[in-house]
């Protein structure tokens, strides 16, 4: 079997230490195309993995490369067409969270997916982490009743666009929406949200992020999660998941899972999510079977509505929002 033709838009600082490293050594694939607008990156990732087909611009990546699978690896402010083009192209693609920073966008480009039948993911590693995955083996379609989670670090972070809230969407939508969409993987759904922000007492452009937001879910059935992210630490940096469901306490604030105390799973070492999470989609490229995907374009959205919503409430005062509501609602 011929191996699958793999270009990669967005080559920066985490597909250097995450995605390349593990792309590389999948048998599925050949990397044979990269697109970054820095052209320091580019040189540099290519002449490490040995691509020497580069572009600076992805219009020219799509007209020039026969794809049979793309990876999206961009900062969330860069999401303009490339998606689009991908699907109107007929190539499957792999999107990295978060996948927009609008609901504007994320539905129009959720349209474009759905309207060519294309395979799609975003980028949820956690739901193929080995903790997750005996999580919701464990809970057996038990809803949540009760989800207490956070997520406190500090505000340095590995590309400058990271603290900067029109660039990033903010830390709770970069990076505690993996909070978010793991608890919806293990059975929650959001109806409703309402948030409360503290701002940073001195702003610059360089760093404006929110210093901290306490956001409340109502969940499906009638259960509440609190979803908390704080950037206030100097350093280091502190993660809880605790979850109530079928009347057990589930703790997966770590790398393993525990149910009332005791430990039922461990995740696998060296980014072995992402591992499992890219070979699961070029699997369903393979096969053509898109339920290997765990978070398709069409669900990954919905965690990112919950995420955006948040945000909205929180700018506006603490107003509880309707999620079953457009423009949230994902069909």
């Amino acid at each position: 079997m011929s191996k699958l033709a793999v270009g990669v838009i967005g080559v920066g600082k985490m597909a250097e230490i995450c995605h390349l490293p593990i792309l590389a050594t999948l048998p599925q694939i050949d990397l044979v195309a990269f697109c970054d607008t820095s052209p320091e990156n580019l040189a540099a990732r290519g002449d490490q993995y040995g691509v020497t087909r580069r572009y600076t611009d992805h219009h020219d990546l799509f007209e020039k490369e026969q794809l049979d699978a793309v990876c999206i690896f961009i900062p969330p402010f860069a999401h303009t067409d490339a998606e689009i083009i991908a699907a109107e192209r007929g190539i499957p693609l792999l999107v990295e969270k978060p996948p927009a920073l609008s609901m504007e966008k994320a539905h129009e480009v959720n349209a474009a997916i759905a309207r060519a039948g294309v395979i799609s993911a975003v980028g949820f590693n956690r739901r193929y982490a080995k903790s997750s995955e005996a999580a919701r083996e464990r809970l057996n379609g038990a809803p949540p009743v009760q989800a207490l989670i956070h997520r406190l670090h500090g505000s340095k972070a590995l590309a400058y666009w990271w603290m900067v809230e029109k660039l990033s969407g903010g830390a709770f939508v970069e990076n505690t929406i993996h909070a978010v969409d793991l608890l919806r993987y293990l059975g929650a759904e959001y109806t409703t949200v309402s948030a409360r922000l503290v701002e940073r007492p001195e702003k610059t452009e360089q760093l404006d992020i929110p210093l901290s937001i306490c956001v409340t879910y109502g969940l499906e059935g009638g259960g509440l999660a609190n979803i908390t992210n704080s950037t206030a630490l100097e350093s280091g940096g502190h993660a809880g998941f605790i979850v109530v469901a079928g009347g057990d306490l589930y703790d997966l604030g770590g790398t393993s899972c525990s149910v009332n105390g005791e430990q039922i799973a461990a995740d696998e070492p060296d980014h072995g999510d992402y591992r499992a999470e890219f070979s699961a989609f070029f699997d369903a490229v393979i096969e053509n079977d898109p339920g290997r995907v765990r978070s398709p374009y069409s669900d990954g959205i919905k965690s990112l509505a919950a995420a955006l919503a948040a945000v909205e409430s929180a700018r506006n005062g603490g107003i509880e929002i309707d999620l079953t509501q457009p423009p949230w609602a994902v069909e």
